[in-house]
């Protein structure tokens, strides 16, 4: 959520940045590369004249965010506190020297299952933290965390929007979410380290331009020092992780979380246009859905080729529909301060206050519970009416609220998971 709602002008979280962090913006490359960009037809931005010409050199309050152990510290704690519904689990991975790990958290509110019982539920990727700088994304993956180990809150929310509780108890009892915190963790530790305007991985490849489809294609506006593809097709560790865990997941959805602007996106992004068919224009329903839901209907929602106005080739929002075929392939861009000058990233990226941080990170995490509600609606999305009973036969609450909200205590949602405590 930006600092101001009333904006309707987006930019793009690639492209806000010049090549050097310190003094003024190379101005060779700003006229080269961004300038071209604001003048693209149907890019809706600020002209350039309206940018700030001062630094504030913002850097992060680690008293506010999180700093790397400390994330891994509340990972570890998490699943420890919630054992029979969250898995924490490490990859790692190498390529010609070059290592990366991926800490991922399985969540099953109904209980821990196998991964074989797994694909009789709803099926959730959603990744965070690919582009070291977005220090935000990481902080809406704990709080989701922190919801979903006690739905009271989301129950509630649910019910503000008009549902009863019973259908998102429902939802969650029968999905499953495999949640990344932070893909990027070493361009994250450069980051930390100072290097406030990274988005690379720890060799310096963008991990959202390292995925197979359409992989390589530059466009004359092609700057590497932001979207360095690599080598070749996943010849990340970053990206290959993911795609295994794709392979192996075989989500109905993905969500990758970005800050820059405020947007929720759809393929393509290497092109200019949405998908055809009446699956891509229910997706498309459900992004206009939970703009109006989550994003105040600030959002630019769309394909992320049309709506941001580059085209972006090899990111892994592409993959995931055209190769894995997840229906509901999106990218969310949760935050975006632009008034911000070029090399101040951590602004530009990231909100700057404990409040402001508390209310984007409370919205985005809700915005996962909303697209919850929302993505039975997809026709390639199984349908959940048939699991409106508890497995565990605890009485019913109707849609209309029943029982004067006892289902907001946190042992009642606690048994309405997993039945009676054993201990």
């Amino acid at each position: 959520m930006g600092q101001r709602p009333d904006l309707q002008m987006h930019t793009a979280c690639a492209l806000c940045i010049a090549v050097c962090m310190d003094g003024q913006p190379d101005k060779q490359w700003l006229e080269a590369s961004v300038e071209p960009r604001l003048r693209q037809p149907g890019r809706v931005t600020r002209p350039s004249r309206d940018l700030p010409k001062n630094n504030t050199f913002a850097k992060p309050d680690y008293a506010i965010y999180k700093s790397m152990p400390a994330v891994f510290a509340e990972l570890q704690q998490l699943v420890d506190q919630h054992p029979r519904t969250m898995q924490l689990d490490v990859y790692n991975r190498s390529d010609e020297g070059y290592s990366a790990a991926m800490r991922v958290v399985t969540v099953e509110p109904g209980g821990l299952t196998s991964p074989e019982q797994r694909q009789n539920k709803l099926r959730l990727l959603l990744n965070f933290g690919e582009h070291g700088r977005e220090l935000v994304t990481v902080e809406v993956a704990l709080r989701l965390l922190r919801m979903l180990g006690n739905p009271a809150e989301a129950v509630q929310r649910s019910v503000e929007r008009g549902h009863g509780p019973h259908r998102l108890l429902t939802l969650l009892r029968h999905a499953v979410f495999q949640i990344v915190p932070m893909e990027n963790e070493a361009g994250r530790k450069v980051v930390e380290a100072g290097a406030l305007c990274e988005r690379k991985n720890g060799r310096g490849v963008d991990t959202n331009r390292n995925w197979q489809v359409h992989w390589g294609f530059r466009e004359k506006d092609y700057d590497p020092a932001e979207e360095y593809p690599g080598t070749r097709p996943f010849s990340e560790p970053e990206a290959a992780i993911l795609q295994g865990l794709a392979e192996q997941l075989k989500p109905h959805v993905w969500m990758n979380a970005h800050s820059g602007m405020e947007a929720l996106f759809m393929p393509y992004d290497h092109r200019a246009t949405i998908p055809d068919g009446p699956e891509a224009a229910a997706s498309l329903e459900i992004l206009k859905d939970l703009n109006l839901q989550s994003c105040g209907g600030r959002c630019a929602v769309g394909s992320g080729g049309k709506s941001v106005g580059y085209l972006a080739h090899g990111t892994a929002t592409d993959y995931m529909f055209e190769v894995q075929k997840v229906p509901l392939a999106f990218t969310w861009e949760i935050y975006g301060d632009l008034t911000a000058h070029y090399n101040d990233c951590f602004r530009m990226f990231n909100p700057l206050t404990p409040s402001h941080l508390q209310q984007v990170a409370s919205n985005w995490s809700e915005a996962i519970f909303v697209l919850l509600e929302l993505m039975p609606r997809h026709p390639q999305v199984p349908n959940v009416r048939a699991l409106s009973r508890s497995r565990h036969g605890h009485r019913e609450i109707s849609e209309e609220g029943g029982d004067e909200r006892v289902y907001l205590h946190n042992d009642i949602i606690r048994r309405s998971f997993l039945g009676p405590p054993t201990l």
